[in-house]
């Protein structure tokens, strides 16, 4: 028999949410550098952030292909989250990972996660991370995130996952879990119970 499937982020769950924003700061103000537009300030934080990123990588990069700016932008972001988890290994949640760890034993664990297929073993590597997950599905380089298509993906690859663990409260994939019926189990849950 098949074990029920947990599926979680990393963001704000396995590792601090500050990991992931810094360098999301840092990229915007490399880009800012390299164009000499400040106006590109404006875009740190926003939800719709990537199309900063779209108007940065054109000024950049303006005869490359969208799909080239694309993989370049999230190149340079993915190398500066790598450097932040090693320059800052106190962002690991060791005692959510341990918990994580004590549940393989009865689930399948899944990592979906927008950071880009050609960089996310390297993340969980510097996190060490690497033995928690069965299976990854991770963004490719070239194209922008989409927690959407990589549910799809999820959903058509392994079916309805039992359970959805996350540590960012605003984590836009919650209702598209919620919609197949896999429960949500928030880290203040996962920390404080013994479910799953």
């Amino acid at each position: 028999m098949e074990k029920p499937i947990i599926v979680t982020n990393l963001d704000g769950l396995l590792i601090e949410h500050e990991a992931f924003i810094e360098p999301h700061k840092a990229w915007f103000d490399r880009a800012i550098k390299k164009t000499g537009d400040s106006s590109l300030e404006n875009w740190k934080g926003k939800e719709n952030y990537f199309k900063g990123v779209n108007i940065a990588m054109e000024k950049i990069m303006p005869d490359a292909t969208s799909e080239q700016r694309t993989a370049q932008a999230r190149k340079w972001y993915q190398k500066d989250v790598v450097k932040y988890i090693q320059a800052y290994p106190e962002v690991i949640k060791k005692d959510n990972v341990k918990k994580l760890k004590n549940l393989k034993s009865k689930y399948k664990l899944i990592l979906i996660t927008t950071n880009t297929q050609d960089y996310i073993n390297k993340i969980l590597e510097v996190s060490n991370l690497q033995e928690i997950y069965e299976e990854i599905i991770a963004s490719k380089t070239e194209k922008e995130p989409s927690k959407e298509e990589l549910i799809n993906e999820l959903t058509k690859n392994y079916g309805k996952p039992k359970y959805y663990i996350t540590g960012n409260p605003d984590d836009k994939t919650i209702s598209k879990f919620k919609e197949l019926g896999t429960e949500i189990i928030n880290e203040e849950k996962f920390i404080s119970s013994n479910s799953p």
